[in-house]
Formats: structure tokens, C-alpha cells, sequence
């Protein structure tokens, strides 16, 4: 929590709706038609099934931010704001206690948070009384007293008790996480809505933890080292938030958002978060806005008549997702590159921006080898064509005796005088005679 909320009255807009991840918090019990009707509910399916159930318990119980306690059945849907006579879903879900749902909620609100992530036996099971979960708690080994100087983690149940009370406890919340001193929490029924709370480490209303025996896998990151550095679901924090423009504070007002809005933050600069806000794009400073839960992205990748495409899959929206090192095979073609649809090329290994990417395969076709060229009749073709010795031997070489045709030219010409000369002279003793 980064900044405790101004009491003041903020108009709700509506986001655009979210599509269904691919594995989300699914309400394990038939929902009330009013509750159904709730953007609570819808939150709720908005939000990522990480596997990580410290993790999802916490995004469950930041999904329901701001819900509201009412005075009858109807105001399951959680907007009564003047409601004080604890009907809430929560109640709903776990069952009437003496024939009403009126009661106590915190309890049940973690109960129920628990059973969203899939992790209703990690403490111990589903508990309407704070007192009989710390005993139950303590019987299995999971409870540390704040005397017994244990850390909280995330996703750890934390008890208090106020003055006066002789039980064991008589309220609960979720640990979100630990800093500075300070431990924070989500909770519900306090002040009679789900609200966000910190208190030092210290504090004598805290009387210990709880210490769900979370199975399953692990992220390696926690909420708090993405807050502000990762894409995903955001909270608004604060009574209200301005949209923006461009991510700066003096940029165009859009609009605002009520504390308790969840938003899918695409894209981070400067403090703000990128989302988009009817159909347009928006920037919230993110100072507040509060880390829920990553997003499943998908990268998937399409090729006409070709085969070994690499396979579709998934990763959450804090990890960065590389092009396929596969080239699909096609006959006939070479594999060029991928396309995404805006045109922009991927290579093998290429980094791809966040959000669902649907990849093309682009080929050229491969040359054939060129022919050789047939020689027209009667002619042989050039590479069968004798070649000159490089030495030739004497023989081979062109008589000297032989005579050029400008010199046989030339004999005939002398041979012609010659013959008309000795006519002449024959003629002319002729003549004598």
C-alpha cells in the first residue's frame, strides 16, 4: 500500500472487459445472481491461476478491494456502502450460522480466499471463529506467536486481538508482505469492507501467524519485487485514480477509476501503467495502483502446408518470451523468417514485446538447378568441342613450305605476264618470217 486513501467521492467508469486467462479463479460453489451481477465477480475470473497459491490466495482476496458488507441478501454484490449488518458473500459461501448470514466475515473472507487458490486445507481448513483457527493452527504445528520474533511471508495469515478480548483472537487478515518494519495486509470486515491495512511489527494488536502449508510450484518472484516493474493485473489502491493521455501527470485527463479497479497494465514507463480504457489507450500513475497477479500471454505460430511448427505455448507476463529456435519445413522452400501482423520480421531467438503474438511463417521458394543447353542440329556443343594441346609436337604445327594465298596470288599474276610476253614474241618472229 503506498498511500493510505482521502476520504473523498470518485466517479466509476467502466473498462473495457477482460478476457478469461487461460486458467482462472474459478468460484468453487454455485455464486448468488447478485454477487454475479458484481464487478467483484468479474475480478475474480479476470484473475490468473498461477499455481503459486500463497501467490493466488492474495490476488483472490486483492480482487474483492473495496467490497462492502450489506444489510440483507440483496446486497450480496458488495456496493451497499452504508451497509453494517454483515451480509456478504463470503457468509453466503460458507453457510448461515443460527439461520442467518449475519455475522462476523473476516474469517470467512480468508476462507474463501483460500478456497479460490485451491489451498482451503494448507491451514487447516474453512473457519468462521479466529479463536478455533489459532488452535487449530497451533495443533498442527503452523502458528508463531510476535513474541516468537518469526517473519511473516506472503500469503501467511496474520491474528490480532483487541483490548479487552480474553480469546485467543478475534480478527484475521492476509500478509501481503513485510517492509521497512511494517507488515501489510489485506482484510476483510475492517471498518466493513475489504480494505488494505499496515501495521508495525510490533504492534501488540497482532498476536501471531498463521503458516498455510502451501503445496504446489513457487514463482521466483513475489508480488512486492514486481509492484512497479512487471505487466499484469494492477488494484487501484487509492480513493481514486486519474487516466492520462501519455504517462505524465500534466498530460490530458481522461477520466478516473475508484479504488478497487482492476486493471491489466500492458506496458510500464515513468511510473505509469499502459492500459486500455474503452477501446482507447490510457496511462494511472502506478503510485496508485498495487502488484495483483501476472498474465498469461501465448505465442503461436501458423504456416500453410507446412510441417514442424513449434508449439504454441504460454508464459506470465513478467518473463520475456523469445521466437522458436524450430524452422517449420515446407517442399519446395526455404524458411526466411517469422511475421507478426503488423508485417515486422522475427528471427530464432528474437525478443518478442509483451502480449499475445500470433507468428506466420514466411518462405522463398527453392531454386532448381539450371539445365544445360541444347545445342542446335548438326553442332556440337561447346563443352565437347576438341581443345588445342597445350604443347603441340611438330607435325601438329603448320607447314612452312606450304604457300600463303597472297603469294600463289601473286605467281599467277607473274605466270600470266610471263605467257603473254613469250605470245608476243612468238608472234612477232612470225611476222619476220
Amino acid at each position: 500500500m503506498k498511500r493510505l486513501p482521502a476520504a473523498i467521492v470518485a466517479a466509476s467508469l467502466t473498462l473495457s472487459i477482460f478476457t478469461l486467462p487461460l486458467a482462472a479463479l474459478t468460484p468453487t460453489y454455485t455464486v448468488t445472481g447478485a454477487y454475479k451481477s458484481s464487478t467483484y465477480h468479474q475480478n475474480i475470473l479476470s484473475i490468473t491461476k498461477t499455481g503459486d497459491k500463497a501467490l493466488d490466495t492474495l490476488a483472490a482476496a486483492l480482487s474483492q478491494l473495496n467490497y462492502h458488507e450489506g444489510n440483507s441478501t440483496a446486497d450480496f454484490n458488495g456496493k451497499n456502502t452504508g451497509g453494517n449488518k454483515n451480509y456478504t458473500e463470503f457468509n453466503r459461501y460458507f453457510g448461515t450460522i443460527s439461520g442467518s448470514y449475519s455475522y462476523a466475515w473476516c474469517a470467512a473472507f480468508v476462507t474463501w480466499c483460500l478456497d479460490m487458490a485451491g489451498a482451503i486445507n494448507a491451514a487447516g481448513g474453512a473457519f468462521t471463529s479466529c479463536t478455533l483457527w489459532v488452535e487449530r493452527l497451533q495443533q498442527l504445528g503452523l502458528y508463531s506467536t510476535r513474541g516468537s520474533g518469526y517473519t511473516p511471508k506472503p500469503g501467511d495469515l496474520i491474528f490480532f486481538r483487541s483490548a479487552g478480548v480474553s480469546r485467543a483472537s478475534d480478527h484475521v487478515g492476509i500478509v501481503r508482505y513485510v517492509k521497512g518494519g511494517r507488515v501489510y495486509t489485506v482484510e476483510g470486515n475492517a471498518s466493513n469492507k475489504v480494505t488494505l491495512r499496515d501495521y508495525a511489527l510490533s504492534d501488540t494488536y497482532i498476536v501471531g501467524y498463521g503458516k498455510p502449508k502451501y503445496d504446489g510450484k513457487k514463482l521466483d518472484k513475489t508480488a512486492l519485487q514486481l509492484e512497479d516493474k512487471a505487466t499484469g493485473l494492477y488494484t487501484v489502491t487509492y480513493d481514486f485514480v486519474n487516466l492520462r493521455s501519455k504517462p505524465n501527470a500534466s498530460s490530458t485527463k481522461l477520466g478516473s477509476l475508484t479504488r478497487g479497479t482492476l486493471v491489466k497494465v500492458e506496458g510500464i514507463e515513468a511510473g505509469f501503467g499502459k492500459i486500455t480504457y474503452q477501446g482507447k489507450t490510457a496511462y494511472i500513475s502506478l503510485e496508485y495502483a498495487d502488484f495483483v497477479t501476472p498474465v498469461f500471454y501465448t505465442v503461436s505460430y501458423e504456416a500453410e502446408n507446412a510441417e514442424g511448427l513449434p508449439a504454441k505455448h504460454s508464459y506470465f507476463s513478467f518473463e520475456q518470451a523469445t521466437v522458436s529456435e524450430t524452422a517449420p519445413l515446407r517442399e519446395g522452400h526455404d524458411f526466411s523468417h517469422w511475421q507478426d501482423k503488423s508485417g515486422k520480421k522475427y528471427l530464432a531467438g528474437d525478443k518478442l514485446p509483451a502480449g499475445n503474438s500470433t507468428l506466420t511463417a514466411v518462405f522463398t521458394r527453392t531454386p532448381l538447378p539450371e539445365a544445360p543447353e541444347t545445342p542446335e542440329s548438326g553442332e556440337v556443343p561447346e563443352q565437347n568441342a576438341p581443345q588445342p594441346p597445350s604443347n603441340p609436337t611438330p607435325e601438329e604445327l603448320p607447314s612452312t613450305s606450304a604457300p600463303s594465298e597472297e603469294a600463289a596470288r601473286a605467281a599467277g599474276i607473274i605466270f600470266a605476264v610471263l605467257m603473254t610476253a613469250a605470245a608476243l614474241l612468238w608472234f612477232g618472229k612470225k611476222q619476220t618470217a
